[in-house]
């Protein structure tokens, strides 16, 4: 009886439960996809000047060692890589501004975006700091002979703790507050999903 007694109370509850303000949540979304698209296209823009100033070392500098030219150009492919991905996320929440028109494709099209986002944060990441890295260790190959050991092992190990620190707590940072902005998104599109659905019925 009294596990019987819960659950009428808990159904009373959702039954006058205050319904969601469609208006707000939509203000809330549109805020929130706005604000993504901004932190991307910052991103993008600095990535920019990164490769800007990676070109304009290979140009203007007159290296010994081809294997310069080539850790350069990797990091410049990442660069490159980065850019082009952002602008590809950034035309997918555009594009998302006029091609649906309920909760339910705007729930549909977020899921994919999340999941999206995560490979890239994830698997893409990981080959991407190895090309990164591997693109620094070449060019670094032409530092060596110019500079002494002790320098150079400094280098080396500045650069090693800079790459793990990247990886394993700004990346974390970074993924933990995206996700956590969609995951946010989301839940409000799919209350106001619920309460579009259950007024159709």
């Amino acid at each position: 009886m009294k596990d019987f007694d819960s659950l009428v109370g808990i159904w009373n509850e959702q039954k006058t439960a205050p319904k969601v303000d469609y208006k707000e949540v939509i203000f809330a979304y549109k805020r929130g996809r706005n604000k993504l698209s901004a932190k991307l296209l910052r991103e993008a823009l600095l990535m920019l000047l990164a490769l800007g100033a990676v070109a304009y070392v290979a140009a203007s500098v007159d290296f010994d060692f081809w294997t310069s030219y080539l850790g350069l150009g990797l990091v410049a492919l990442c660069c490159a890589y980065f850019v082009v991905m952002q602008f590809i996320n950034m035309r997918k929440i555009a594009n998302s501004n006029t091609l649906f028109d309920k909760p339910a494709d705007h729930i549909r099209f977020l899921k994919a975006f999340k999941q999206s986002r995560h490979v890239q944060h994830t698997r893409n990441y990981k080959l991407y700091t190895l090309f990164v890295g591997l693109g620094a260790l070449l060019y670094f190959v032409e530092l060596f002979y110019k500079m002494g050991p002790l320098t150079m092992g400094i280098i080396l190990i500045a650069t090693a703790a800079w790459f793990a620190l990247s990886y394993f707590y700004f990346l974390k940072q970074y993924i933990q507050q995206e996700e956590a902005k969609l995951q946010e998104m989301l839940a409000d599109l799919e209350r106001l999903n619920q309460q579009f659905s259950a007024d159709e019925l």
